[in-house]
């Protein structure tokens, strides 16, 4: 039996008691909607976990990075990082992993000796072609059921939301709720 996750964060976590209660329902609009965009995120993902992690031995960092590597030839880490939106140590990671894999090269970029140029290997380039098909299918069957005019103004919402990200730092007050966190922060009180 199938049942519908709720709209809502906490899908399948303990009460206060320790105890499984009811699932919470989120009352605002703007968390709502952010749940349904992480939902879509992981429901995107999934085909990659299926059919192509282990037998690429491929995380979908490595993927992300290499996928974005392969769209401009050449890049430096924290261009990666702005192209991919991945935090910068996750970048660094996936880009050391590829790098051992023979995926991906470094070298010394020659007009700036500290900037490191990362290009796609042979075989690098070899998995972008395996992986490439099955994104644009997948791809089109998300999309299917949306007209041309639909796509644009998604692709248009999509832009405006991740320039809006991309406007502030990643530890911005403005992504966290700061009071919270120093609650969460505070030895309990004994007593």
């Amino acid at each position: 039996m199938s049942m519908a996750a709720p709209d809502g964060f906490g899908v399948g976590e303990a009460g206060p008691n320790g105890a499984a209660g009811p699932e919470p329902v989120l009352d605002q609009a703007y968390p709502r909607l952010l749940y349904r965009l992480l939902k879509l995120n992981n429901l995107i993902n999934r085909p990659f976990f299926t059919h192509f992690a282990d037998g690429y031995d491929l995380t979908l960092n490595d993927a992300r990075v290499l996928g974005a590597l392969t769209a401009v030839g050449q890049a430096a880490s924290h261009e990666l990082c702005d192209a991919t939106g991945m935090h910068p140590m996750n970048v660094s990671r996936s880009v050391a992993r590829l790098v051992r894999m023979g995926r991906i090269t470094e070298r010394a970029d020659p007009h700036n000796r500290r900037r490191k140029l990362l290009t796609p290997t042979a075989e690098g380039w070899a998995l972008h072609h395996i992986l490439a098909p099955h994104f644009k299918v997948l791809a089109e069957f998300v999309f299917a059921t949306l007209s041309q005019r639909e796509v644009e103004f998604l692709s248009s919402l999509i832009a405006v939301l991740s320039a809006r990200l991309e406007s502030v730092d990643l530890d911005s007050s403005r992504l966290i709720d700061a009071e919270a966190l120093e609650r969460e922060r505070e030895p309990p009180r004994q007593g």
